[in-house]
């Protein structure tokens, strides 16, 4: 039996503006459950990826995952299993991988149209007709792979790579070009003129993209130094921020050249009003940028937005360094600051493949403590916190080893989420969550009279749990509708008390089809959607 969910709140029902992010439900979740050794847990191991549509679509949702049979002899490594979940308990192995492959990406390396196979060391097998790997052969591009794409336009797959920035490899950027035969792989290395110039002077890529006219961009920021008393200085009017465009062309079919275009640039003020003296300042330590701290979208957000935790120099009386958030609109190819302090979590975030939430623009999210935050950022560039995940308190500890967004796996027209936590403790939990629309979910349910919550387990039960909330004692009826109309009390006049109820519905009773849950006061009402499917 499947159930398919479908939120909608209409009649009187009024949508509040968020303030409390909405709770996102689980819909499978797998542990570790003991331990022989802490590196040989017993169940879920501590990595794993997803591959859509695998094997020709014969697995629409492939999670590949470590895994250790129950009495399995220790001294065997993890095997690495495809598990097809079709339902929440479903963990039947469709594919066993190589040893410790786990494909971070599928990009067409040859141009055949069929997906390859690469994971996050450079390590690639192709894809053969059956959308499966041919292990018989391996390739390897040398170096971490930061972006797959196909710059310079042959139809296959290349790479960039991060260039070291500063001498003696003045570098900012590494593209690698593949080929027909896949022999070798072409690379050519971007340097940075700034650099050449002055060799006490770093040059670092932070964001590679395109622009709204399809054309390649490349932002980078500077630092210099000088040679202080006891150590290296940073040098604030050195700092700044460049913007480049990018220029591929072809030398032969399997190589390129590329010319990197300054076309703005930005310095901060605040990084200029401080001149350090490097005799009497111990400012060794600040930085225009904290490095780790830089997010961007370009794809999906109605600008492209960049960014960055930054630093100012020390107050001269003080001598303390004052950080900072802000961001960058990028849309019209010019660095133009916001002027704008963001919230610290911004640039931790990461940015999520699909939206999760209903409105078509992929979210962000940050871990904190067991909450894992995911954000929208609206036109004006500042992110609001509007869903979280909290990972159980036994199984938070070890950190985030790896969330993605997937591909809607409960058939309720919302992506969904895959996570994994390690705790070297306990075990480590690979979960399933599902996505919310909160467009058409009431966030505030204190500023309402009642509300009626998202009902679940979905999918696969014959007994539903419809979550009730009522901000004040009263009568209530909760009626089933079908399309045709007709009309199914639940209950009528039910005398419930101010807080949070949940009623059991025993769906077995109805046919399948599409119905309408609706809760009242006798005055307004509040509806949701729901599928049944037996």
């Amino acid at each position: 039996m499947k159930i398919t969910l479908i939120l909608s709140f209409v009649l009187c029902c009024v949508i509040a503006t968020a303030q409390e992010p909405v709770q996102l439900e689980v819909w499978t979740t797998v542990k570790s459950y003991g331990f022989d050794l802490i590196e040989n847990p017993l169940g879920v191991g501590d990595r794993f990826a997803y591959v859509p549509n695998f094997r020709n679509n014969k697995i629409p949702h492939g999670f590949i995952v470590s895994y250790r049979e129950p009495n399995t002899d220790i001294q065997e490594p993890n095997k690495v299993y495809t598990w097809a979940f079709a339902k929440p308990d479903d963990t039947l192995n469709q594919f066993t991988w190589p040893r410790n492959f786990f494909p971070s990406s599928t990009p067409d390396i040859n141009a055949d149209g069929q997906r390859d196979f690469m994971n996050a060391a450079g390590m690639f097998y192709l894809g053969t007709k059956n959308d499966e790997p041919d292990t018989t052969i391996q390739y390897k591009v040398d170096g971490n792979i930061a972006m797959i794409d196909a710059f310079n336009d042959d139809a296959r797959d290349d790479f960039f790579l991060y260039g070291s920035g500063q001498m003696p490899n003045p570098y900012i950027a590494h593209f690698v070009f593949s080929n027909p035969t896949l022999k070798n792989f072409k690379k050519y290395s971007l340097v940075s003129k700034n650099i050449l110039q002055d060799e006490k002077s770093e040059e670092i890529a932070k964001a590679i993209y395109k622009n709204r006219q399809g054309q390649w961009r490349l932002l980078t920021y500077c630092r210099g130094w000088v040679d202080g008393l006891y150590q290296r200085v940073w040098v604030s009017e050195k700092s700044v921020i460049r913007l480049y465009s990018l220029e591929f062309t072809t030398i032969s079919e399997d190589s390129a050249s590329v010319t990197a275009t300054q076309i703005d640039e930005y310095r901060d003020p605040k990084w200029m009003d401080y001149i350090p003296d490097m005799n009497t300042k111990d400012d060794f330590q600040w930085r225009p940028f904290n490095n780790q701290r830089l997010l961007y979208n370009t794809e999906n957000y109605p600008k492209i937005l960049y960014y960055a935790s930054m630093n100012t120099m020390p107050d001269k009386e003080t001598k303390k360094y004052d950080s900072y958030a802000t961001f960058f609109d990028l849309t019209n190819d010019k660095i133009v600051p916001s002027n704008t302090v963001v919230d610290i979590a911004a640039p931790e975030c990461k940015i999520l493949k699909h939206s999760i939430d209903g409105d078509k623009i992929p979210e962000i999210y940050v871990k904190t403590g067991p909450n894992i935050l995911f954000y929208s950022i609206a036109s004006e560039g500042i992110p609001t916190n509007t869903m979280k995940y909290v990972i159980p308190e036994d199984r938070f500890k070890g950190g985030l080893r790896g969330l993605t967004s997937i591909s809607d796996i409960n058939n309720d027209g919302i992506h969904d989420i895959a996570l994994m936590s390690s705790d070297n403790t306990v075990g480590n939990y690979f979960a399933i969550v599902l996505g919310k629309n909160i467009l058409t979910h009431t966030i505030e349910e204190s500023d309402q009279s009642f509300s009626i919550g998202s009902p679940y387990p979905l999918p696969n039960s014959s007994r539903l749990t419809i979550p009730l909330h009522c901000a004040k004692n009263g009568l209530y009826s909760l009626t089933l509708f079908s399309v045709q109309g007709s009309a199914y009390p639940l209950f009528v006049n039910k005398e419930m008390s101010e807080g949070k109820t949940d009623f059991m519905m025993d769906i077995s009773p109805y046919s399948s089809g599409n119905y309408i849950l609706r809760f009242s006061d006798g005055k307004t009402s509040v509806e949701n959607n729901i599928i049944i499917t037996h």
